[in-house]
């Protein structure tokens, strides 16, 4: 759970976003259509969440900025952001990685490395999809704003479903 209760998107919160809707940054906007992060914010969430597990955290704020000078957002935010398109944000602030297609590659890495992200269809494709955060914590996988739960949940590679994959990102 959030324990900060400031509205300061310009400096890292003290632990992990676990739901876009949270108050601190849900009606920021994204992209040159303006959408709220509440609604198209979840690969931002993820990018977050993954730079704060590899010990160099940013501001929300700073990371829609690089989100949007790196031309992350997909149909100007309309749809959130472009899917295979973080790995441009990880080579800015030059953090190796892995990007996969392969939902089988990733379940096989997913265990061996620090953070990942997963994008994924939702559980209906009308719906959209959805980025997500997995962490290694306490010897666990926890995932981190996963679709509709709003708390951190135990995760496996199990639960990956190669007709809903869409791409993966491994950082050490």
């Amino acid at each position: 759970m959030i324990n900060d209760s400031s509205n300061n998107c310009t400096a890292p919160f003290p632990t992990y976003l676990t739901r876009q809707n949270d108050l601190r940054i849900a009606s920021l906007r994204y992209g040159r259509a303006r959408r709220k992060i509440c609604n198209v914010g979840c690969g931002l969430v993820a990018l977050y969440n993954c730079m704060k597990r590899l010990r160099k955290p940013q501001g929300f704020a700073q990371i829609i900025a690089d989100a949007q000078r790196l031309r992350m957002p997909w149909l100007f935010g309309f749809f959130g952001t472009k899917p295979r398109s973080l790995g441009r944000y990880f080579k800015l602030h030059g953090f190796p990685y892995i990007q996969t297609d392969s939902p089988q590659m990733f379940c096989k890495e997913l265990p061996n490395v620090n953070a990942a992200i997963i994008c994924t269809w939702c559980d209906k494709r009308t719906h959209g999809i959805h980025f997500f955060t997995v962490i290694q914590s306490g010897g666990k996988l926890v995932a981190l704003n996963r679709y509709n739960a709003d708390e951190p949940t135990r995760f496996s590679p199990n639960e990956v479903r190669p007709d809903r994959f869409i791409c993966g990102y491994l950082l050490e």
